[in-house]
C-alpha cells in the first residue's frame, strides 16, 4: 500500500512538471530544445526560424509521443488512483464484516456458556435432591425421624423438587 502511494505520488510529480507552460524536447542526437507551441529554444536561443523542417517535424512528432505517454500515465494513475479507494472499501467492508461475525461468535459462546450452566445447575440440584431424598428414606426406615422432624425434611425435599423443577424449565430454554 506504501509502496503504491509512493509511485502515485511519483507520477503526479511527473504530471506537475510535465504540464508546464514549455515542453522539453531531447532528440535522438541529444539535443535539448525547449517548446511552447510557437516557438523552439535551444540554450534560451529561438531557432525556430534556423532549423531544418525535418528537425521540426521531428520535435514535433517528439512532443506527440511525449504527450501520448504523459496521458497514458495520467490515465494509469488515475486507474492507480481508482484501485487503491476500491481496495480501501474493500478493506473496510472486510473489517465490518469482521466485526460482525466477532459479534456472531461472542454471542454464540455467551449462548453455549449460559446453557452449560443451565446443565451444571440442574444437574447440581438434581444430585442434592437424589442424596437428600435418598436420606430421608433411610433415616425414616430406620425409625430415626419424629413426626416433625419428618414433617420437616419432608418440607426441605418439596423445596428441592421445586428448585429441581425451575432448574429443568430454565435448562429447558437452551435445549
Amino acid at each position: 500500500m506504501k509502496f503504491i502511494k509512493q509511485v502515485l505520488l511519483s507520477l503526479f510529480l511527473i504530471q506537475l512538471i510535465a504540464c508546464s507552460s514549455s515542453q522539453r524536447v531531447i532528440t535522438k542526437d541529444g539535443e535539448v530544445y525547449n517548446f511552447d507551441g510557437k516557438t523552439i529554444k535551444q540554450n534560451g536561443i529561438n531557432v525556430t526560424d534556423d532549423i531544418k523542417d525535418s528537425q521540426r517535424e521531428s520535435i514535433e512528432n517528439l512532443i506527440d509521443r511525449k504527450e501520448k505517454l504523459e496521458k497514458a500515465e495520467e490515465d494509469k494513475q488515475k486507474s492507480l488512483e481508482k484501485a487503491i479507494k476500491e481496495q480501501e472499501q474493500i478493506e473496510k467492508n472486510a473489517i465490518n464484516r469482521q466485526r460482525e461475525l466477532k459479534d456472531q461468535l461472542d454471542a454464540l459462546q455467551t449462548k453455549i456458556k449460559v446453557r452449560q450452566d443451565a446443565r451444571d445447575d440442574y444437574a447440581k440440584i438434581k444430585l442434592r435432591y437424589s442424596e437428600e431424598k435418598k436420606t430421608f428414606k433411610t433415616l425414616k426406615e430406620k425409625g430415626e425421624l419424629s413426626k416433625i422432624e419428618q414433617k420437616e425434611w419432608e418440607a426441605k425435599l418439596k423445596k428441592l423438587e421445586v428448585e429441581v423443577e425451575k432448574a429443568k424449565v430454565e435448562l429447558d430454554k437452551y435445549q
